[in-house]
């Protein structure tokens, strides 16, 4: 049977068959290209997803649904009754990932005259969002220390990240910079590094705090001033909205400026659970 004499059978079925089927049936012209949906009845009824050919006969799956992301597996440790996510351990640190990345950069950025920041130029959200260019600040990894989108409590009494002093150890000695963000008060900044020194994350006391100044009372403020003063290589932060406060008022999360975002998930920026609990 040719080419023409199936598609007019097809046509004659579709006028003959319900409004679900025929629609499969019929064929859809666009830009030149004939595009029709491989109806399967039975492979759909099995929980087989159908499949479009484009042109020439190419198959081509159908887009995943983001709601519909596989639950992780998880797997019974040997030593505890504690459950862990498949493929990791129980005592898996969430700060690892955050200090090989940075370790890395610190030792490919020595040789660079040209260093990009992590932080966002906030007058490129009105296109697609770029990093502030670094000059010759020092780099510094930025950790938050609100947890969500509460103030950081002076009150609490403290409990460090395990692990962390260690990994922020190794992160010093390369000459990257620790700096700690919250949205307190510059006045709170003694008692604030009394509790870093109490916890051991700054035994030393030699890291830098960025506190909300004077009338400020935003945390995008804070991050705006550290572009001045550091080359922001990471961010460690509990929410999206640590890394930038775009995050908390995009339009369409699935839209264009969210997916230029999201890329830095991971490369820059970090989700981590609060250094101090």
């Amino acid at each position: 049977m040719t080419a023409l004499l199936r598609l007019a059978v097809l046509a004659l079925a579709a006028t003959q068959l319900g409004s679900c089927v025929a629609a499969a049936l019929v064929p859809v012209v666009a830009s030149g290209a004939v595009v029709k949906r491989s109806a399967d009845l039975s492979g759909e009824r099995a929980g087989r997803k159908p499949v479009v050919t484009v042109g020439g006969g190419v198959a081509v799956p159908p887009p995943a649904s983001p709601m519909t992301e596989p639950k992780p597996q998880t797997v019974q440790t040997s030593s505890s009754n504690a459950v862990a996510p498949a493929g990791e351990t129980a005592d898996a640190d969430p700060y690892a990932p955050l200090s090989t990345y940075v370790l890395a950069a610190a030792e490919q950025g020595k040789p660079r005259k040209r260093r990009a920041s992590v932080l966002i130029d906030q007058r490129s959200l009105g296109t697609l969002p770029r990093m502030v260019d670094c000059t010759d600040q020092r780099s510094a990894l930025l950790i938050d220390l609100d947890v969500g989108d509460k103030p950081f409590d002076l009150t609490d009494p403290p409990s460090p990240a395990p692990g962390l002093a260690g990994r922020l150890r190794a992160i010093r000695g390369t000459g990257t910079a620790v700096v700690w963000i919250a949205t307190l008060p510059e006045s709170a900044d003694k008692d604030l590094a009394t509790t870093l020194k109490a916890t051991g994350l700054d035994p030393l006391g030699i890291d830098s705090t960025l506190l909300l100044r004077g009338q400020e009372r935003r945390k995008q403020q804070i991050l705006n001033r550290a572009a001045d003063d550091w080359c922001v290589i990471a961010i460690a932060g509990d929410r999206r909205g640590d890394f930038d406060e775009v995050f908390d008022y995009l339009r369409n999360p699935d839209g264009p400026v969210a997916l230029a975002l999201e890329q830095h998930i991971g490369t820059g920026w970090f989700l981590v659970p609060p250094p101090i609990r």
